[in-house]
């Protein structure tokens, strides 16, 4: 009998004991396109700057439409310019306009007001400036890239490019350069090296040709 009662009273506590509500399956965070785009306005650049950045644009709105598993991506995007004696040479004649961020209209705005001048186009140290400057994310499912366009060889300045290019490589940054003239000329400038070092692709928008199109990267990639 006394049994009995003990396991009457061992199912009432079980029955008042809360179940244990199962955990909510983990979402896997949602991807993020980080992209610099470092744009030469030296005066060399004057016949070239509005073909140069509407190519540019066009790349970021790409990256917009971009989906992940059918999911979009947050898109941040920084905008550097480079090669205008006005910046100064301390700093390797470059000015990081807008830092990462998802404002694309600050972006827009900022790299369609901008004008040519005389000076010196340093690529390395452009490269190295964004590389270490920038918040860039550890997350595994960010793509992170560097578009970089100029007309002058690649080769100039104190920063050497081949540095500064396995630098962002080795923070998982992908370096496209593009080139603003004929693609001899950007080869004998060293542009295409320059992209080969940081699994990037080199490209070139000949004023005299139509405009490149530049692939973005598929889902597998992001």
């Amino acid at each position: 009998m006394r049994r009995a009662i003990l396991m009457i009273l061992f199912g009432l506590i079980l029955s008042v004991v809360p179940l244990k509500a199962e955990e909510p399956v983990a979402q896997e965070p949602k991807p993020v396109i980080q992209m610099a785009i470092l744009l030469d306005t030296s005066g060399s650049m004057d016949g070239l700057i509005n073909q140069a950045r509407t190519h540019l644009w066009q790349i970021v709105n790409t990256f917009v439409s971009a989906r992940h598993n059918g999911v979009r991506p947050d898109l941040q995007v920084a905008l550097y310019h480079y090669g205008a004696p006005s910046l100064g040479a301390d700093n390797g004649y470059i000015r990081c306009l807008v830092p990462l961020t998802d404002d694309l209209d600050k972006v827009s705005e900022e790299l369609f007001k901008l004008r040519t001048d005389g000076g010196a186009e340093f690529c390395g140290w452009a490269i190295r400036s964004a590389t270490r400057e920038l918040k860039w994310s550890d997350a595994k499912n960010a793509y992170k890239v560097i578009y970089i366009a100029g007309n002058e060889p690649f080769t100039q300045g104190s920063v050497n490019y081949r540095d500064a290019c396995k630098e962002a490589v080795t923070k998982g940054i992908v370096v496209n350069t593009i080139h603003c003239g004929d693609q001899r000329t950007g080869e004998q400038g060293e542009w295409h090296l320059g992209a080969q070092i940081a699994d990037g692709k080199f490209l070139n928008i000949d004023q005299n040709q139509a405009v490149v199109q530049i692939a973005t990267p598929q889902d597998a990639e992001i």
